[in-house]
């Protein structure tokens, strides 16, 4: 029996949560059953440690020059050249699954593949996307493309319930068309311990005694890391042993965002108190120095760094948008403050402090929340499900 052969398209692979999602989702498919290859749209200026993670399990990975930014008039050609080599990959890789993932890669898959559905070719056999987000960016004309585009798709994955209601509201799909299927993590690769917790804390200069307030995630107004350095800025000078620690990396369209943390950070002269560092793939090590995370994101699909973080054995708090409520049973597996608020996040951080020694003794639970309702066996299987269906 032939395997089924599935490409998944991305904008770029760098070290976001996306990226490394696919790469586990790709980890865990039956390798029997399932043949999985990447291809990326567009360039990046330096290359991902994920991409060699992608290429040890065998998998292909092609690179398109598409534009997505700052498009001229010749771009437009350009652009179409490389749909041409979207297409023809597709057909003679007999990819019987294309599966993109956000709005930018699903515009230019599904574009793609309307010719071969129009002619009734082959390949692919099925078109599905995945939205990761809220997307709250997106004007009319482009929900109204993703509308269009939605009769050239056979199924839409959201990763929360609340990405598929954002989708349905504002992009009136039909309902039969999506499928929720939550992030998964692998508690074996995130858990607690000690050792780690002591290597890393004197890699980075930390002392034992040091509260450490973190975040991981990449640089962006939609992470809003902005609110959790004012939140600090804020309580820091009442409790000298706390730190802040904020893992992640640049994007060019987004360097106004480090900018401005930057300059936070040197105006209020917070260089001793906050760093600033760039991601690492042993990030189980970063998450066991940190004692409490903070998920202040202005928008989100899932949120997967918290997540993970909780595996060890630590609780988290998170602002209280759609999709945290959704995913936290509404504040019950971590807590909640007002989104885009600093100074109601500084209460919660003082509460999370002031209270971290008694509650302490009940962070197991996170742990076991986590492996039930996000395990990464059951996103695979899911997966698997759609992909035989």
């Amino acid at each position: 029996m032939d395997k089924i052969k599935i490409l998944n398209v991305v904008t770029v692979v760098e070290d976001g949560g996306l990226e490394m999602l696919i790469y586990k989702l790709y980890k865990g498919l039956n390798k029997d059953i399932f043949d999985a290859d990447l291809c990326i749209l567009t360039s990046s200026e330096k290359e991902s440690f994920i991409l060699n993670d992608f290429r040890d399990l065998g998998c292909k990975v092609y690179n398109l020059n598409l534009r997505n930014k700052n498009i001229r008039f010749i771009d437009f050609f350009k652009n179409l050249k490389e749909i041409v080599k979207l297409n023809k990959l597709i057909r003679s890789g007999k990819y019987k699954i294309v599966h993109s993932h956000d709005f930018f890669p699903s515009f230019f898959t599904r574009i793609t593949i309307i010719p071969n559905k129009i002619i009734f070719s082959k390949y692919p056999q099925k078109v599905f996307i995945t939205y990761h987000n809220t997307y709250y960016w997106l004007k009319k004309p482009h929900r109204l493309i993703n509308k269009l585009l939605s009769y050239f798709t056979d199924k839409i994955v959201c990763v929360s319930d609340t990405a598929r209601i954002d989708s349905l509201l504002t992009e009136k799909i039909s309902q039969d068309k999506y499928k929720v299927i939550h992030n998964g993590l692998d508690p074996l690769e995130y858990f607690k311990d000690d050792n780690s917790n002591k290597l890393f804390r004197k890699k980075y200069g930390y002392n034992e005694n040091d509260f450490i307030i973190g975040n991981v995630g990449v640089l962006s107004v939609r992470k809003g890391q902005i609110y959790l350095l004012k939140a600090f800025n804020e309580i820091y000078h009442k409790y000298p042993y706390l730190k802040l620690l904020i893992t992640g990396s640049t994007r060019p369209h987004e360097m106004d965002i480090y900018v401005e943390i930057m300059s936070y950070i040197k105006i209020n002269k917070l260089e001793d108190k906050v760093k600033i560092i760039e991601p690492i793939k042993e990030v189980n090590g970063i998450y066991n120095i940190i004692d409490l995370f903070v998920m202040c994101s202005i928008t989100e699909g899932f949120g997967l760094s918290a997540f993970e973080y909780m595996l060890t054995e630590k609780r988290c708090i998170f602002s209280d948008i759609d999709v945290f409520k959704e995913l936290t049973k509404n504040g019950v597996y971590g807590c909640l403050f007002e989104n885009k608020n600093y100074l109601s996040l500084s209460s919660k951080l003082q509460e999370e402090i002031e209270d971290f020694q008694s509650k302490k003794t009940t962070f197991h639970i996170y742990r076991s929340f986590v492996k039930e309702h996000y395990n990464l066996n059951l996103m695979v299987k899911e997966y698997e499900k759609l992909y035989k269906e």
